[in-house]
Order: C-alpha cells, then structure tokens, then sequence
C-alpha cells in the first residue's frame, strides 16, 4: 500500500494557486467578442462573466443591454444578457473596466460596477450588477432578505449626498477620492452606517488596512447587528491572516444574516488555517457557501479539496474537483484540473 506523501500534498496546492483566483460562474451565459480599443493591454486574454439582478431581487425574464467600459473613455463591447441575466465577454485584455446596465426608462436606473482586470495568465473576474428600482435611493437586497439595520437609518440630505458622490466614485475606480466623499458623509452624520462600511471598503482597496478595520470597528460600535460590516471585517481579518479574530467576526455575522456565500467561505478558510485546525467545521461552512451562492460559487469545492488532500481523504477529494466539473464543465481551468483529476485517482487506485 502506498504512503500518502508530501508530494501529493502539493497537489491541492498547485490546484488552488491556479484555480481558486477564478470564479466560476453559472454555465452558458451569453458571450461577446474581443473588446476593442484597449490601450496598455498585455497579450493574456482574460474573461468577465457576471449576472444581472432586477430591483426586486429576481433574474430577469428577458434579455439585457450590458456594455463594457474603459474607465479612461470608450466602450470595449456591448452585449445582451440570455433569458436569466447571465452575461460574458470573453478575450478581455488587462485594464480597468466599468460593466455598466444602461436605464430602461421605466423601471431601473443605469448601473455600474468597476472590474480591474490584471495578470499575465489567463483569469475569470466576476461582476454582479443589482439594479436599482428607478427613483429609488434603495438598492433591493437579494433573495428577499429584510432590509438590514443599516438600510433602515433616517440619514439627512447632506449626508446621503455624500455618501452617493463617494460610491459613484467608487465604481469608477477612484478610492481615494471616494473615501473623502465617505469621511465627507460621516462628518455629516458620524453614525452613517453604509458610509462606515463603504469607508472600509475603499480604505482596503487602497491597502490600507489599519484604516479599514478603524473603519469596520467604527460601524460595528454604531451597530453589533450590521452584518455586512462584520463579513468586511472579517474577510479583511482572513486576508491578514488573522484566523481566530476573523472567526470571531463571522460567525457573528452569519449567526445575524446566514445567508451570505461569502461570509461562509471565509469563515471556511479561517477555520482551516487556525491553530489547531477545525477541518470539521470548515468543511461545513464550505459547503454552505456552496449551497447558498450556488453554481457561481462552485470554485469553493476547490477549497474543499484541499481540505481533503490536508486529512488524507483522497476519496472526497476526487469527489470535489468531479464535482466542480459537473458544475462547471467549461471552466477556463477545466483542463487543468482534469489533469488533477486523473492524477488523484490514481494515487486513490495505488492506495487501495
């Protein structure tokens, strides 16, 4: 019978480093052609895949405009989402990009989100873009959810102004710039919980993260039922790789709010990489990160099987990356863990 080894090890290793960066989103969305006009591009090609999301929460029923945008001016592609709001552009250089929904007129306002698109090998970005309800200040959270306490504050004009001025900041990738709008909104009213958040938010994108996690305290302390701030500050705690603090911080949030993937997986990989370890319980909240994002969170069975590589459970591993296949055949890594794949059944084979 042969040993498990050090060398098989590295094989969740190699898996991960390549494969986890890309996010798998749902199966056959709709797809354009090269962007056009992209300025200071390297030669990897890269994808954007994203969903769109009406105002109540729900996927569209019928095709939508996407278009994608170089945030120094000019549109790269157009496209329409397919019947499900799925959408994809494919053979995207490196740049800063703005996916943005244009307005209907009737029904939802225009709506954008910033994607940095980076890297000399080939990569998957993901963007999700909720639509807001036209004239409303209230993006409609998804699946329903109750409005969180943040969303329920009286905040005075001045405030909200501020605060509006720095996420239009934000999606055009200008972070220090929204950051003084967000500080701006704060001092207007210093229990502005959105603007708490969004400060940390954009203090991390400077990679700044003393100031963000000030900033992620500060809303907690306004509000220890802001679930949102504590999945930041808990997903910024997993990224300093500080394990025990970030479990503390998510598991509070999703004992208020259980239904953010993000806040699952984070948790997940906390766990895994504490001292001592809780596989056990790492496995669990992976695997409901997985069953509350669905088909876009695929990519967290590649977490899990490193997990199962690390307790020697080649079995489940085998199951997992079989898994992320099924869900996600034509993944731009499918090839490789493939490869994975059939090296881990044999090393299950020479075990037996």
């Amino acid at each position: 019978m042969k040993r498990f080894t050090v060398a098989s090890m590295v094989l969740g290793v190699v898996v991960l480093s390549t494969l986890v960066a890309v996010a798998q989103n749902p199966a056959n969305p709709s797809t354009s052609s090269p962007p056009r006009n992209s300025p200071g591009a390297t030669s990897s090609s890269h994808t954007i895949r994203g969903k769109v999301y009406l105002p109540s929460g729900a996927m569209p029923d019928q095709r939508i405009r996407v278009v994608l945008e170089l945030n120094t001016g000019g549109v790269a592609a157009e496209i329409f989402t397919d019947s499900v709001g799925n959408f994809e552009f494919r053979g995207v250089t490196a740049n800063s990009y703005k996916v943005t929904v244009p307005s209907d007129h009737s029904s939802y306002d225009t709506t954008s989100e910033t994607v940095e698109v980076y890297g000399t090998f080939s990569r998957t970005f993901i963007v999700q873009l909720y639509l807001k309800e036209k004239d409303s200040d209230i993006l409609v959270k998804p699946k329903g959810r109750l409005l969180s306490v943040a969303e329920m504050q009286e905040v005075p004009k001045p405030a909200k102004k501020a605060y509006e001025l720095g996420l239009k900041r934000a999606r055009d990738n200008k972070p220090a710039d929204a950051v003084k709008s967000f500080e701006e909104a704060i001092q207007a009213y210093p229990d502005y919980l959105l603007a708490l958040n969004k400060l940390g938010e954009q203090y991390a994108a400077l990679n700044q993260p003393e100031d963000a996690e000030k900033a992620f305290q500060r809303a907690i302390g306004v509000s220890g039922k802001y679930a949102l701030a504590r999945i930041n500050y808990g997903m910024l705690l997993v990224k300093e790789k500080r394990y025990p603090e970030a479990v503390t911080q998510l598991e509070e949030a999703n004992r208020l709010d259980n239904d953010f993937p993000m806040s699952h997986m984070n948790l997940g990989l906390a766990l895994m990489n504490s001292e001592p370890p809780d596989v056990d319980k790492a496995e669990k909240e992976l695997n409901k990160a997985i069953e509350t994002g669905g088909k876009e969170f695929s990519y967290v069975r590649l977490h899990l099987f490193n997990l199962n590589i690390r307790r020697n459970t080649l079995d489940k591993a085998v199951v997992q990356l079989e898994a992320y296949l099924k869900e996600s055949p034509d993944a731009p890594n499918a090839p490789a863990v493939r490869e994975k794949l059939g090296q881990l059944k044999k090393m299950v084979a020479t075990k037996k």
